[in-house]
């Protein structure tokens, strides 16, 4: 409620609620940490693939000092980072590399599916085309006269 409206009023890209807690504004406040400004912010919609889970990315990023200004140094135990403004903020400071990510994924996915289809295609020779095809089709669905 309180972020809703009040990133209008400041012009600022803020974290949900329970990111923005009392200990990341005095980060804020001290300069240790910062906000990204609403014009700056290259926004992003990442599918919702299990590759591309914030819990997954996380551990990962948690590296980058650069991206983590914009994250709070401390979370609850077991909470990551929103989902769409930890890809804004990616997307903001490494949009190459997130499209990397969100294409290698889709190319998995796509192979995967590509896979499956091919596992329930019946190949067969010329030969046996051509004599099941000589043979009249008759569905069990359809009523005999």
């Amino acid at each position: 409620m309180f972020t809703s409206s009040f990133h209008f009023l400041v012009q600022l890209f803020l974290p949900p609620e329970y990111m923005l807690n009392k200990d990341f504004l005095k980060e804020i406040f001290t300069e240790e940490k910062k906000l990204l400004r609403l014009d700056e912010v290259k926004r992003i919609c990442v599918p919702l693939y299990d590759e591309l889970a914030v819990i997954k990315l996380w551990p990962m990023m948690k590296s980058d000092q650069e991206l983590m200004k914009f994250f709070p140094t401390k979370m609850a135990k077991g909470r990551v980072p929103d989902r769409e403004y930890f890809f804004n903020v990616l997307n903001t400071f490494q949009g190459e590399y997130l499209q990397r990510l969100i294409r290698h994924a889709s190319d998995q996915r796509n192979e995967s599916q590509s896979m499956a289809k091919a596992k329930e295609t019946i190949e067969i020779t010329d030969d046996w085309w051509n004599i099941l095809n000589s043979v009249p089709f008759v569905s069990c669905k359809s009523k005999m006269l």
